[in-house]
């Protein structure tokens, strides 16, 4: 018990470090006020929706020691119930509440305020409502064919005591937080139409984590209806067979990103002198190009990676070799993307006057990918090494244990118990540690490349620099949306050839150090979810700079290039 506490006590100092430090610095001008409130938002949306879906996975070893599986054999334990359930419902709700809390309000001795009547009805974002209240349906038809059952001990009551509340504490936090995003201070320095665009981008976040925390308690009451025998064809046979794809629609529906916010334009008398640039055809073929590869490559390297996978999939390498055969497919069309442009650029800006030089020291921080994405990538490619080395060290006593456990498993005699799976494989291992170490070794090589080709004339600087920034970004997603995958399958390749991990109602004991190993094995087939599904966002989710970052009222200071900044 004193264990589970620390458990949460210590994610809970997480979650408030997390959302006090991200809060960014606000500038003085109406458009770097609204920037960081809308950076604000967003990263307050992220990390609730990452507490509704992680926090789950993250708690197994807690939950194991309070009360083992959640819906095992039809049963529902309250200790787990808070866990599994109650947890992550309190803790995303309360960071929304804390960001909404903690919104920029005005400071000065003198205040002004928009006489504006605000309703719900105008900020809920209709598609987020709709995947919400579609869940909340679809739990209430899992809640009354729950209350249809025929009482069985005490295992309708317990799924009643540990469900219902935090159903109604969704619902009637998620209003409450709408309410305090309608009557939040108007943020100060902003104008009202960036105002009321926020609004609806907080609204559209809170939704999101709604219907996600609503998306897991239709999975809880969806196993535990499928525990009590039914005819697939009746009501609740139904109910608990739609449960686990409505579930994967309901994650691939949250991907929709929130409404952008228009940011306040720059007076015209306070824009840079600039001349007009004429139409170049070196700026558009080059821009074709590079959206070609956006738009293509993805495709290629995922029939590269589908390919590979179904030459292999009898392999414990195939998931490895799929990912690899992917990613180097994808970084063969940037190093032909490149080369073209380079091409080009030579043939068409030879002799041509105006020729931009070497990039100053704006241009190459102007063009730098994102920190926090090289630290991922990096990050996740040593939690690979570490999976492998700790695999490494364990595999052989794991593998005497497992084979005693093999031997006490009916209905084989000690003599015909199957041999089990070897818990290090030396091939996965060498495939993983090379696809994380020669990935950043092609990246830097590719990245030199895009930093260090010729450049565009001066009038089409401006294009020149905006494409090198893409290009990167594209490097450093690749590097981080590869080595996510890779963490991912490295889990579930320990989760999948290790079945003693799954023990609940065997009846037989696990030897040491299967003792301590299998509550973290359990968590590893979700955990395995999550990373491959954090891959898949990072790879195909649309953020980052763009091609044309011009849109009025929509681009950010920070996609603009040096000179065209105030």
């Amino acid at each position: 018990m004193f264990s589970t506490l620390s458990t949460l006590l210590f994610w809970a100092v997480v979650l408030t470090l997390m959302v006090l430090s991200v809060r960014p610095k606000q500038g003085t001008d109406a458009r770097t006020v609204t920037e960081a409130a809308q950076k604000y938002a967003r990263r307050i949306g992220m990390v609730a929706l990452a507490t509704a879906l992680w926090l789950p996975a993250l708690l197994q070893p807690a939950l194991a020691e309070a009360g083992g599986e959640l819906w095992w054999n039809g049963s529902f334990s309250i200790p787990a119930a808070l866990l599994q359930l109650g947890a992550p419902t309190v803790f995303a709700l309360a960071v929304l509440t804390l960001g909404e809390l903690t919104w920029p309000r005005p400071r000065d001795s003198v205040r002004t305020a928009v006489l504006q009547h605000r309703s719900l009805r105008t900020l809920i974002p209709r598609y987020m409502t709709c995947i919400a209240m579609v869940f909340l349906v679809f739990d209430l038809l899992l809640l009354g064919k729950v209350a249809s059952l025929p009482p069985a001990g005490t295992r309708v009551q317990d799924f009643m005591t540990g469900w219902l509340p935090w159903l109604l504490l969704t619902a009637g936090t998620t209003a409450g937080i709408l309410k305090l995003v309608s009557v939040r201070p108007m943020v100060p320095g902003t104008t009202p139409e960036a105002d009321t665009a926020l609004r609806r981008a907080s609204a559209h976040r809170v939704m999101r984590v709604a219907a996600s925390l609503l998306i897991a308690l239709s999975v809880s009451a969806g196993i535990f209806l499928s525990a009590y025998p039914s005819d697939a064809n009746t009501p609740g046979g139904i109910l608990a067979t739609i449960t686990v794809p409505a579930y994967f629609v309901g994650i691939l529906a949250l991907l929709k990103r929130a409404p952008r916010v228009p940011l306040p334009e720059i007076p015209e008398n306070q824009l840079p002198e600039q001349s007009a640039a004429p139409d170049s055809p070196l700026a558009v073929k080059s821009l074709a190009t590079s959206l070609r590869l956006t738009l293509a490559g993805p495709i290629a390297a995922a029939a590269a990676g589908a390919a590979v996978f179904a030459l292999t999939w009898q392999d414990r390498t195939g998931a490895v070799l799929a990912v690899a055969g992917a990613a180097l497919v994808f970084l063969f069309l940037c190093f032909l993307t490149e080369g073209s442009i380079s091409r080009r650029t030579e043939r068409i800006s030879s002799g041509a006057a105006g020729t931009a030089g070497a990039l100053d020291p704006d241009d190459l921080a102007f063009i730098r990918p994102p920190r926090w994405l090289a630290w991922t990538s990096t990050g996740a490619a040593a939690l690979v090494l570490l999976i492998q080395l700790g695999s490494l060290v364990l595999g052989p006593s794991v593998d005497n244990a497992a084979r005693a456990f093999n031997s006490a498993m009916p209905p084989y005699p000690p003599a015909d118990a199957p041999v089990p799976d070897p818990f290090f494989d030396w091939r996965f291992a060498l495939a993983a540690a090379v696809l994380v170490l020669m990935l950043p070794v092609l990246s830097d090589f590719l990245s030199r490349r895009v930093t260090e080709r010729p450049a565009f004339p001066a009038h089409d600087h401006a294009v020149d620099l905006r494409l090198r920034r893409v290009a990167l970004f594209r490097l450093a997603r690749t590097s981080a949306a590869v080595n996510l995958a890779a963490v991912g399958i490295a889990l579930g390749n320990l989760w999948l050839h290790s079945p003693w991990a799954g023990t609940f109602g065997t009846g037989i004991e696990l030897e040491p150090p299967l003792t301590w190993l299998g509550p973290l094995l359990q968590q590893f087939g979700s955990s395995a979810s999550l990373w491959l599904l954090a891959a898949l966002v990072v790879a195909l989710r649309q953020f980052g700079p763009s091609h044309f970052p011009d849109t009025p009222g929509y681009a950010e200071r920070a996609d603009l290039p040096p000179a065209q900044r105030l």
